[in-house]
């Protein structure tokens, strides 16, 4: 069931690409491409190096940011130990479906356009599928939420077209594929970006922010959050509940894409021991993760005089557990309501879904699956806007101030 939601937030980014925003033409901004290369596939037992090769789609969403919907492939085996303690080497194909953002760093803090050579790191969110080639396997498809870290360095080399460098590290969940904890798939590749716009650099959309100093915020709230193996023991009675704590920053891009990081500490139980009848052990953590918005208020145009803002977003971050120091990757997805109540201020409420390794919760759910451990949190608080808000908020057209 978490499987499915995940991949329905996924969907919903994938879909924004193809959003008609700020008021620009369908094709502005939009660019496909295509690369080939090696791969690395890293686990505990050893190292296998085959192919590699992947198409994409994507769009700039903001001058400084680009957001690709990448299918990326490889054929690889994975060393493992089957279960008669034999060692064996299983061939198996590797799919990894991933939204994939890419910073400019250069547009963010710098006006100078004309430079011949981009360096974009890049960071993502997807689903990996293995479907095992080999008999010996003891199951023949996998299939699991991973992580995306890379950075692609371009250079143009005519109107419309750029070569590029391209390197990325694929972190999935620990035991996929019988592979140990934490598996890696390395891919070093070379590309060709073919981009659907005259410009040799993505233009401004209409309600794009234009200034490095305008449109941040700072937000801080708090409330409750349960910890839940597979939905069970929502009932207060059952004192699997705590409080979440949180402070964020973040930006809005455009009157449609805004992006944040966020701190959070969560009071968590391990699984409720039935056998006891009590909430399973407790224990404290935090959650330091980004977010990409979509602003559903202004999905088709951007509306004067609206004061609440319907967001759903998805994210991924680190996540570490403070009693036994405990590190891991985490996802979120969630749903975030924001009212405008003036200049400066806005106050907000957070509907949120934070699905964690079991290492961090304490154990698996009745499933057994890396991503059986979520908490769901409801949070309130209150945003202070930096600079000039250009993208949140504008009065209608008839307003003028009183006298």
């Amino acid at each position: 069931m978490k499987k499915l939601l995940s991949a329905a937030l996924f969907l919903l980014m994938a879909s924004g690409v193809m959003a008609q925003v700020g008021g620009s033409p369908f094709g502005a901004n939009m660019f496909v491409t295509g690369q080939a290369g090696a791969s690395f596939y890293m686990t505990e037992l050893g190292t296998h190096q085959s192919f590699a090769g992947g198409i994409g789609f994507g769009k700039w969403i903001a001058e400084p940011l680009a957001l690709r919907i990448n299918v990326d492939l490889a054929t690889s085996q994975s060393p493992r130990i089957l279960d008669d303690n034999q060692r064996a080497n299983i061939l198996g194909n590797y799919t990894f479906g991933t939204a994939e953002f890419l910073w400019d760093f250069n547009a963010t803090f710098s006006r100078v356009r004309n430079w011949r050579v981009h360096c974009y790191p890049m960071l993502g969110l997807g689903i990996v599928w293995r479907d095992s080639l080999a008999a010996a396997s003891s199951n023949g498809v996998d299939h699991e939420v991973q992580f995306m870290f890379g950075a692609q360095a371009n250079v143009r080399l005519a109107k419309g077209w750029l070569f590029y460098l391209e390197s990325k590290m694929f972190l999935m969940p620990a035991d996929f594929d019988g592979a140990g904890r934490h598996p890696m798939m390395n891919m070093t590749t070379l590309g060709v970006t073919r981009n659907f716009f005259e410009s040799p650099f993505h233009r401004r959309t209409e309600f794009e922010s234009r200034e490095v100093s305008e449109d941040w915020f700072f937000g801080i709230g708090i409330g409750p959050n349960i910890s839940t193996f597979d939905l069970m023991y929502l009932n207060p009675k059952y004192g699997m509940w705590g409080v979440a704590p949180e402070i964020m920053f973040g930006r809005n891009l455009t009157e449609f894409w805004t992006i944040r990081f966020q701190l959070n500490g969560i009071s968590g139980h391990e699984r409720y021991d039935t056998v006891e009848n009590h909430p399973g052990k407790s224990y404290t953590f935090a959650n330091l993760h980004a977010d990409l918005m979509v602003n559903l208020t202004h999905a088709v145009k951007f509306t004067r005089g609206v004061r609440l803002n319907v967001m759903p977003y998805i994210g991924a971050g680190m996540v570490w557990r403070f009693d036994n120091i405990e590190f891991d990757m985490a996802a979120d997805f969630g749903l975030f309501f924001r009212y405008y109540v003036n200049r400066r201020s806005d106050l907000y409420a957070d509907l949120k879904y934070l699905m964690v390794p079991t290492p961090i919760g304490g154990g698996p759910g009745p499933s057994g699956k890396f991503y059986s451990v979520g908490l769901p949190s409801f949070t309130v608080g209150y945003i202070y806007n930096f600079g000039t808000s250009t993208t949140r908020y504008r009065q209608p057209l008839n307003w003028c101030p009183e006298p």
